[in-house]
């Protein structure tokens, strides 16, 4: 039997899954899409022109495999889950940041998790741009990197993510 935290998490694989699928099938350009009602006409005929691997489903993706798992997917796999700073640094991602704790080496990670899970997350043309606060002593971090090197990391956070869905999977 698995955990609500785990049931939710299988859940959100899934959705993630899903849309993955339906972008590598062309399902925008299919005849089941242009045949499909919908209730909002506006997003049938913009949905399109967006795509379904769009900015707000980096977003949604960002919170499903980094803020709802909180430390389950770091606790599993902490030399992998180490190891996307590290990938992050090689990205040459442009960091601005006044957190002490981020001396010598930034946690993008953690950077990026507080980001997604206020909403601090805007893209300036071609780069993606996250901002975390500490409200409570004044730090700021802002990271930017472009969305070409960000889909690297997203790779990488995704063969994690999906690993730890698999423990899961083989769990029950």
């Amino acid at each position: 039997m698995y955990t609500p935290e785990e049931d939710l998490l299988i859940q959100s694989y899934f959705t993630i899954a899903f849309l993955s699928e339906l972008q590598n099938n062309n399902f925008l350009n299919s005849e089941a899409y242009k045949e499909m009602p919908f209730q909002d006409s506006f997003i049938k005929e913009h949905l399109p022109s967006i795509g379904i691997g769009n900015r707000g489903a980096l977003v949604q993706s960002l919170y499903s495999m980094l803020v709802l798992p909180k430390e389950l997917i770091s606790d599993k796999f902490p030399a992998e889950f180490s190891a996307l700073n590290d990938i992050l640094e090689s990205l040459h991602s442009q960091i601005t940041t006044t957190y002490t704790s981020d001396n010598p080496k930034v946690d993008f990670v953690r950077h990026i998790r507080n980001s997604v899970a206020h909403g601090k997350v805007n893209f300036e043309n071609d780069l993606v741009v996250f901002n975390d606060q500490n409200k409570r002593t004044g730090e700021t971090c802002e990271i930017k990197i472009t969305l070409t090197n960000f889909g690297q990391f997203m790779s990488e956070l995704q063969k994690i993510f999906f690993a730890f869905v698999e423990s899961i999977k083989n769990k029950k």
